[in-house]
């Protein structure tokens, strides 16, 4: 790439900055980045989620890396824009790719050190190759100079920062979407950055083998942490009862409709959920997706299926 197109790509990374996501202040030294709901475009520079930043006298607290360099520029700019301090940590709260991508950008800065929980890096590990591949296709010339860069820190269950003044602890139950989803908790404000662990305002989509544990781990989020304000992995800035609703509430639905479908003799996980009302989540964004949601229920089945099976 030649130094005029690097310009240009600059300029065209720079003028999309604004509309990637919106700077959200949720208490003092916490923010949220609020983006898309959607999908993944150059527009919003692979950042269709929310992250956000903690502010700290050792540095910043990064939680989520975004989905391009560009987005990494990006996030860097909103937190220049508040404080002075350097970043300090990146935290890869999942294996999806908006939530890891980003490194790239934020692994050329000096003293910086990326985390994620074990399973989050085996994740990232095993896909990375399709997750840049799909990246590329839709972030198309603002994903130009983003590569794949793993975390280089990484814990089993617990982790907490060395920040005094702000006591944040990572936390690994089991996964959510992704194999290797954690919480990032904020004990004494009570809040915590949920990652894809919470979809609000969006449907949700469940992975092959994941619902059942995705379920356990909202069950840690309700019962355990018990946190006043959530920062969703999709969606504005939340409670937990929204929280709950929007991504518990739905995976419970598709769990006791499987099994009212096996119940009643369903031969297989096809029949157990055909036709399964899933209208009391139709203000979601991404609902019209029939095709989507029949997967969602399917996989379900599947799983529990399997389960019984054992």
């Amino acid at each position: 790439m030649n130094t005029l197109t690097k310009t240009l790509l600059s300029l065209i990374v720079l003028s999309l900055q604004l509309a990637a996501f919106d700077t959200v202040k949720v208490a003092k030294d916490v923010y949220a980045l609020v983006g898309d709901l959607g999908q993944r475009s150059p527009q919003n520079l692979g950042h269709d989620m929310t992250s956000g930043f903690i502010i700290t006298k050792e540095g910043v607290v990064v939680v989520d890396a975004g989905g391009s360099v560009g987005d990494g520029r990006a996030i860097h700019a909103a937190i220049k824009a508040i404080t002075s301090q350097p970043i300090r940590w990146v935290i890869n709260t999942g294996g999806q790719d908006h939530r890891w991508i980003g490194n790239s950008y934020f692994a050329t800065l000096k003293g910086v050190k990326i985390i994620a929980s074990q399973a989050c890096k085996a994740d990232i590990a095993k896909r990375k190759d399709f997750q840049m591949a799909m990246a590329r296709k839709h972030i198309k010339q603002a994903f130009e100079e983003t590569n794949a860069t793993l975390p280089d820190t990484t814990f089993t269950n617990h982790y907490t920062l060395p920040t005094p003044d702000k006591k944040i602890e990572l936390v690994y139950t089991g996964g959510g979407h992704t194999p290797g989803d954690i919480f990032v908790v904020l004990p004494k404000e009570g809040i915590v950055f949920t990652g894809d662990i919470v979809f609000h305002q969006r449907l949700l989509g469940v992975q092959p083998g994941g619902g059942l544990r995705w379920i356990k781990t909202l069950e840690y989020l309700r019962d355990v942490l018990k946190p006043k304000v959530i920062i969703p992995g999709h969606g504005a800035v939340t409670d937990l009862a929204h929280a709950m609703h929007d991504s518990y509430d739905y995976l419970m639905m598709l769990k006791r409709g499987a099994l009212a479908g096996f119940k009643k003799g369903a031969f297989d996980a096809v029949e157990a959920v055909e036709g399964l009302d899933q209208s009391a989540f139709a203000y979601l964004k991404n609902y019209d997706d029939a095709p989507f949601r029949s997967k969602n229920a399917l996989k379900m089945a599947r799983e529990l299926e399997k389960s019984a099976a054992q």
